[in-house]
């Protein structure tokens, strides 16, 4: 596992772009905290930096979803589909998403990732919380043992299960 300690939402965003270069299609990041931890502001910044045409990157709170086009480090085009499932009651909702789909074809990240009733194979987790003292947040990432080859030179990241 590594942590970092962020003391505003411009060292989020600037995490969120470090980790976007560590990225492959398929890979499925759990957002993991309480409201307001900075889960929509970390994969803003993820996502901002996959994009070859900025837009803006909502929160897709009420939405439930939002798609991104992006372009990420290996060339490859695709999408992100970014998910926030805090108001699913009923796993039928998480059919409705095409959750499946986006697993085998796009980059997923899911906010509220405790509303699934299993998690995705080989996910790798960012667990963002406030910080003891009230000033900024802290963020651990958590990548599988078998996504350790994909992570252990990126960009001096480093992370154990």
């Amino acid at each position: 596992m590594t942590e970092w300690h962020l003391p505003d939402r411009e060292a989020m965003l600037a995490l969120g772009a470090a980790l976007a270069q560590c990225l492959k299609h398929g890979d499925v990041l759990l957002l993991e905290g309480d409201l307001g931890a900075g889960k929509t502001t970390l994969a803003q910044g993820i996502l901002a930096a996959l994009m070859e045409t900025p837009e803006p990157v909502t929160s897709p709170t009420f939405t439930m979803l939002q798609t991104y086009p992006i372009l990420l480090k290996d060339g490859r085009r695709g999408e992100a589909w970014h998910y926030d499932l805090y108001r699913v009651k009923h796993a039928a909702e998480l059919e409705e998403l095409a959750l499946e789909d986006a697993l085998q074809q796009a980059l997923v990240l899911i906010e509220w990732p405790d509303r699934l009733t299993a998690l995705p194979p080989g996910a790798i987790r960012l667990s963002v919380s406030f910080s003891q003292d009230g000033r900024g947040r802290n963020v651990a990432l958590h990548v599988p043992p078998a996504k350790h080859h994909d992570w252990k030179d990126c960009y001096g990241l480093t992370s154990s299960a």
